[in-house]
């Protein structure tokens, strides 16, 4: 009150044009108060937008990294049988007596070579085959890098999180199949099989057959569920992908055995 009885008596000393000069330039300073606040809400808006829009591509290139882990577990799933059928065979003969190894070139998984259904030739015939696609984290750790999954609400981040756990406990026992695979390469040669190498074998044949079960335990129907909480039902881009492999294998000449068994697609068993 006091402070608008000091500024009535200036005004009224001012002259009409002083009092209109004073007004126009009050009119011009809440012009540009009010520019400026809008200005900076604009900004904001726009920046909450493009990280909306950031979290929406980087869930995207998630969602699509997420679907190959799958695809490589339903395939994993469907050639389960001839590893254990491979991995059975390979320990009764090393089991038995005598040193000599004869060696062991025909395909777990083919009934026809690689080199006739492919027409590439291979150096090493395959002991152990088995998918060489990785579990991958790379959209995921971009997201986490870029901070584009910050918007993000907190309950749909953590089902993120639980996904990716499985993801990297898969990939890490990709590696320990890979290592073991590799252990038994060696046994595709004739050769003369010392103690040692005999319980390196066994022991690379126990390796191959945890991990199997690990791929079967933490499989595609534990990761398909997962998908589904998160609202990604695949059922019909898995769907796609199965017909559309099925159609490369018949176009590359592809005979599998009888122990590979047809892919399932495990969102139509999802209620």
């Amino acid at each position: 009150m006091k402070q608008r009885g000091i500024a009535m008596p200036l005004l009224r000393k001012l002259s009409v044009d002083e009092r209109r000069s004073v007004r126009h330039w009050a009119m011009e300073f809440v012009v540009v108060v009010v520019g400026v606040l809008l200005a900076l809400w604009l900004q904001e808006w726009m920046q909450r937008r493009q990280a909306v829009q950031d979290m929406h591509a980087a869930e995207v290139a998630i969602h699509g990294e997420v679907r190959s882990a799958l695809e490589s577990l339903i395939w994993r799933q469907a050639i389960s049988k001839c590893h254990f059928d491979r991995a059975e065979r390979l320990k009764s003969m090393l089991l038995k007596s005598g040193s000599q190894w004869p060696g062991i070139n025909e395909d777990a998984l083919l009934q026809n070579s690689l080199e006739e259904a492919t027409g590439v030739q291979t150096v090493v015939p395959s002991v152990y085959p088995r998918p060489t696609d990785a579990f991958m984290a790379v959209a995921w750790n971009s997201a986490l890098t870029t901070g584009a999954l910050t918007p993000m609400d907190p309950q749909r981040f953590a089902k993120l999180t639980q996904i990716y756990a499985q993801i990297q406990f898969l990939s890490a026992n990709f590696e320990r199949e890979n290592r073991a695979a590799t252990s038994v390469s060696a046994l595709a040669f004739p050769q003369e099989l010392a103690p040692e190498t005999r319980t390196r074998m066994l022991e690379a044949l126990y390796e191959l057959d945890s991990s199997r079960f690990v791929f079967n335990f933490r499989g595609a129907s534990e990761l398909a569920g997962l998908m589904r909480q998160l609202g990604w039902n695949d059922k019909s881009a898995i769907d796609e992908w199965i017909a559309e492999d099925r159609a490369a294998d018949k176009k590359q000449g592809f005979r599998w055995r009888p122990c590979v068994q047809g892919e399932k697609n495990p969102f139509a068993a999802i209620k």
